[in-house]
């Protein structure tokens, strides 16, 4: 069980990596891979990449 500053570093962590030159179809894969474990933190990685993918 993680507490919320645990899933925010979780979430930073594979975001990052998922930033370090990860495409399509990896990409979506990594998103549904995480999804499958807690639906949130999946949402949030997604989340996390696409927004920094948008300002790049």
């Amino acid at each position: 069980m993680l507490d919320e500053a645990a899933r925010d570093r979780l979430v930073n962590n594979v975001s990052g990596h998922l930033l370090n030159g990860v495409e399509e179809p990896v990409l979506s894969r990594a998103f549904e891979y995480w999804r499958n474990i807690d639906q949130t933190i999946g949402d949030r990685i997604a989340q996390r990449v696409q927004t920094e993918r948008a300002k790049r």
